[in-house]
């Protein structure tokens, strides 16, 4: 059974607004990660701090993680269950449609290091996946 927005928050311990409740919808409709100027045409009255107060807030206590896909725009999409504020947990690639730049999360796949040079500490890592999506290679195939 899904969680509604007010369940996610809660259990997050993000505080409820009316605000936040609108931004974590939209994450909710949306199957691809979404960045701030995404968010922006979604939600036209909302200004743009505002939104990316509650992007950052809700990437701290683990709601959404954040996407560096290439496409010179940071995107951020929901988190599992599992992942925490002090850290994110679900670590896993990305695919991004080089045509209609959507990313869309691999969940399913783990990305696993084996190795590190001696005395290295990983702070942050990610694995994109470009190419073209379904959508967008019917589309180039009509041209």
């Amino acid at each position: 059974m899904k969680k509604t927005r007010i369940e996610i928050l809660e259990e997050k311990k993000v505080k409820i607004t009316a605000n936040r409740e609108l931004v974590l919808d939209v994450f909710l409709k949306h199957e691809y990660a979404l960045s701030l100027a995404d968010l922006e045409d979604l939600l036209p009255w909302g200004d743009r701090a505002t939104l990316f107060r509650t992007l950052k807030t809700f990437e701290q206590k683990g709601v959404i993680h954040q996407i560096k896909d290439g496409s010179n725009s940071t995107k951020y999409a929901l988190c599992h269950d599992s992942c925490g504020s002090a850290q994110h947990l679900d670590i896993h690639p990305h695919f991004h449609c080089q045509e209609c730049d959507k990313t869309i999360c691999l969940d399913k796949q783990e990305i696993q290091i084996n190795s590190l040079p001696k005395g290295a500490q990983v702070n942050e890592y990610s694995l994109i996946i470009s190419g073209f999506c379904s959508g967008c290679i019917i589309r180039l195939k009509e041209y």
